[in-house]
């Protein structure tokens, strides 16, 4: 007992010696941190992750099958890869992993009719149902 009580007096007086008043902010080396600071913005994540790949459609397009496939589609894992704008995930979270899997599902099938052709027409498609 003797050492709860003893934490407790040791709290109080934490907070009684550290208050707000014994700080300071220093405005004049805030602003030159803003002001030397390098400011970089990409296009997107999903654009720097489909170039990383390789460029290739055809990689890019197996890449993302593979990424469906494995069970990452109900993420929107693999239309990151394709292109689309990270937004696409949140749909695909907010739908239950793209409408139960529905849609990660076609999405597969698609990519495998894609790369049968030997086109890459989903690459960049910014719709939800990137078939339609």
């Amino acid at each position: 007992m003797k050492k709860v009580f003893a934490a407790i007096v040791a709290v109080f007086a934490f907070v009684a010696v550290a208050n707000a008043t014994n700080y300071t902010v220093d405005e004049a080396s805030i602003d030159a941190l803003f002001t030397e600071a390098v400011f970089e913005v990409s296009s997107s994540a999903a654009t720097s992750m489909s170039a990383s790949i390789g460029g290739d459609p055809a990689i890019t397009n197996v890449v993302a099958l593979v990424v469906d496939w494995i069970g990452l589609g109900g993420l929107g894992i693999h239309r990151l890869i394709l292109g689309t704008k990270p937004i696409n995930c949140l749909w695909y979270f907010l739908t239950v992993g793209g409408i139960f899997g529905v849609i990660p599902f076609i999405d597969g099938i698609m990519l495998i009719i894609d790369l049968i052709n030997g086109s890459a027409s989903y690459l960049d498609n910014p719709a939800f149902i990137m078939w339609i």
